[in-house]
């Protein structure tokens, strides 16, 4: 028998059979479009946060120490002695810190703590209450102007920026985190700024911790060393610092790892569940179509020929799934950033490299596995006049 040496057309096969080609390009394109606005959406909480903790801690750093890091006998000293010692122990630091080149201002004041939810998870964001005539300082500090509303006049009043009124749903003259404040602040302006922020007047009939806020130029990423150079030595157990140094760890510990682990569990599930789906559904579609290639083998087609002819329709449906997921992809990520993203005052990414480079290995990855249930049919071809007794 002579062997022919024309090419199978593969495209002729898709174009007669459109809806089982078509049953394996959704399945596909669902895998990759699943996997990818899974992670665009857990992403949104790195978005968020980064810029709260790694880029406003370059323009504000938090000191809180305890008493006895001062140098206090906390032991032996009544509650109002060591409450005035303390507030001293803290006023002095302040003069201290103000006369380094890299630090503009300090204030040992209120914090008020504003709530930020993303997707998945959430994150607070410290906002020192200040003195009437330092905000516009704060507000330059932050590049922040005001968009709606007035300047703080009063104690207990607030501005704060329209990304973080937008994530609480506040409006102008609501009060300022009711549950936890009561009546005490209210909010009287909003901001026009690139960072999660916001300040105030404090209250005078609230009684609210205060810390060391620090204005600095940017340059300072351990605080813990400047400290030291002041004679103190931080200790973590009984004092907080909130600089850029602690943003990496918290980066790392909370957001990173946490959601490293949560998308690479997601990621394996979907990618088992497909595996299994799609090998099942593939070897039956091989299954239906032996006695075609017994046909071509029949008149002449080797092997090889038919071979290559199933791996181009493979290539063609494995294309084509990307396509059409990128299209549902990008019109997905725009309509969630629109109506989901921007209205609670969140940021998102819209192109995930990692997450394509994992979709692209896991459809190598199956085009390989495919290969397996492929060979086996090939392996099982035999000539028309055989057909009868394939035990295929």
């Amino acid at each position: 028998m002579q062997i022919m040496s024309q090419t199978l057309s593969a495209m002729n096969y898709i174009r007669n059979n459109k809806r089982r080609v078509s049953v394996l390009i959704v399945s596909l394109c669902l895998c990759f479009v699943l996997t990818y606005l899974t992670q665009f959406l857990l992403s949104s909480l790195e978005e968020t946060v980064i810029p709260i903790v790694m880029e406003n801690t370059k323009k504000i750093q938090y000191i809180s120490l305890a008493g006895s890091s001062f140098g206090l006998d906390v032991d032996h000293l009544d509650s109002e002695e060591l409450n005035r010692q303390y507030l001293q122990k803290n006023l002095e630091l302040a003069e201290k810190l103000k006369k380094r080149e890299d630090i503009s201002q300090v204030y040992y004041a209120q914090i008020l703590y504003v709530g930020i939810s993303a997707t998945v998870g959430s994150m607070t964001v410290e906002m020192p209450c200040v003195p009437k005539e330092e905000i516009p300082a704060l507000l330059e500090h932050f590049d922040a102007e005001l968009l709606e509303g007035r300047m703080p006049e009063r104690e207990g009043e607030i501005v704060l920026d329209e990304a973080s009124m937008k994530n609480n749903n506040y409006i102008i003259n609501d009060y300022f985190n009711k549950e936890g404040y009561g009546t005490t602040f209210r909010i009287v302006g909003v901001l026009d700024c690139d960072s999660y922020f916001g300040c105030g007047i404090p209250s005078e009939s609230y009684d609210l911790s205060c810390q060391l806020a620090v204005l600095s130029d940017g340059s300072i990423k351990d605080m813990s060393k400047v400290l030291h150079e002041e004679g103190i030595t931080v200790r973590e157990v009984y004092d907080t610092i909130l600089d850029y140094k602690w943003g990496e760890q918290f980066v790392k510990d909370e957001i990173v790892d946490v959601l490293g682990n949560s998308t690479g569990l997601i990621y394996i599930g979907i990618i088992l569940i497909l595996t299994i789906s799609l090998f099942i559904v593939y070897t039956t579609y091989l299954r239906d179509r032996h006695d075609e290639w017994c046909l071509y083998c029949s008149i002449g087609y080797s092997r090889k020929a038919i071979y290559y002819s199933i791996l181009r329709e493979l290539l063609f449906t494995f294309v084509a799934a990307l396509l059409c997921g990128a299209v549902i992809i990008s019109v997905s990520v725009v309509l969630l950033d629109y109506l989901m993203i921007q209205p609670k005052g969140i940021r998102c990414r819209y192109f995930q490299l990692g997450t394509l480079a994992e979709i692209l290995c896991t459809y190598v990855l199956l085009l390989g596995i495919l290969q397996i249930p492929v060979r086996y049919a090939l392996y099982r071809i035999r000539t028309i006049d055989a057909i009868d007794d394939d035990l295929f």
